[in-house]
């Protein structure tokens, strides 16, 4: 299902994110929402923000053939990012990377692009020419999951939101045990039907909208949720675990069931100032290797450290 434009953009208004809304339907693609967060970090009234349009979205990036790009990109429906010098910072100049993700309609038509402002720093004077990214791949072919680098991406703008807010995290890391017996006893291609419905499960298990979900390679699953403490986060990766085995796909080969199964290993923070996304990286994959040493098919949960 998706959201009417109006509560889409009412949503979007009221996120901590630096966030600004481009109608792609319209000649020159105009600026139609800014929110308060952008406000407060481009320093600069909506007004004003809305009247430069695109080139005061990306600042500097707006030179030739800087927006030439960005319209033609648009015209393709790109996901992209940018990384531009903006001036109107009161202390010094700042460099941006702004992400521009495009939304489609109910029909799959590219309707409207949102724009994330993030990563910021200091810059200096000198800075050199703004550089256009390629797009990332957001989506992983075979489970129509998000593509891991993607979701790295968005772990790290998650992980600064949760860390400026006080917010817990969870990271969790399933893996489809067995997965090269099933392999040799099926064949890749019903490997490939397992990791599909794997991961529709999995996905089936997300407890809301924000919480991300993502394909590493193979069999093997990430993900990322917020507002739990850890005997939460323990029992959410049991019901991912649970809902994985309900599927009752046919394992004559496994060495802990007679179906498919996952282990799954689960790591929370509440990342302070010293704390970084590898942090809770390091700590769920250490955790999955505790449970696949434990004997697989089971759950394992740990407190992350900030190191």
């Amino acid at each position: 299902m998706t959201l009417p434009l109006s509560l889409t953009l009412a949503l979007l208004d009221h996120l901590p994110d630096a966030i600004a809304v481009v109608d792609a339907r319209a000649p020159d693609y105009p600026v139609i929402l800014v929110n308060g967060a952008l406000e407060q970090l481009r320093h600069q009234s909506r007004e004003q923000l809305l009247r430069e349009g695109l080139a005061g979205l990306i600042g500097a990036a707006a030179a030739e053939p800087g927006l030439a790009d960005l319209k033609a990109r648009f015209a393709r429906g790109e996901a992209f990012t940018v990384r531009a010098l903006f001036k109107d910072a009161p202390a010094a100049a700042a460099r941006l990377e702004v992400r521009f993700e495009p939304m489609r309609n109910e029909a799959g038509v590219l309707s409207h692009y949102v724009c994330f402002h993030q990563a910021v720093v200091e810059a200096p004077a000198a800075e050199p020419a703004p550089v256009v990214r390629g797009p990332l791949q957001r989506d992983d072919r075979l489970t129509g999951l998000r593509h891991a680098e993607y979701f790295h991406e968005m772990l790290r703008r998650d992980f600064a939101i949760a860390q400026r807010e006080g917010r817990a995290l969870t990271l969790y890391v399933a893996d489809v045990d067995a997965l090269g017996r099933y392999n040799d006893t099926f064949g890749r291609l019903a490997g490939d039907s397992v990791i599909r419905r794997v991961g529709r499960a999995l996905s089936s298990g997300l407890r809301r909208a924000s919480d991300l979900l993502a394909r590493v390679e193979g069999g093997r699953f990430i993900g990322l949720s917020s507002g739990m403490d850890l005997a939460q986060a323990r029992r959410h990766g049991e019901g991912l675990a649970a809902r994985v085995r309900e599927l009752h796909m046919h394992h004559p080969h496994s060495p802990v069931a007679r179906v498919v199964t996952v282990s799954v290993g689960v790591a929370h923070l509440t990342p302070g100032p010293q704390a970084t996304p590898e942090h809770l990286l390091a700590a769920a994959h250490q955790a999955l290797e505790a449970a696949r040493a434990a004997g697989r098919n089971r759950v394992a949960a740990e407190e992350a450290s900030a190191g």
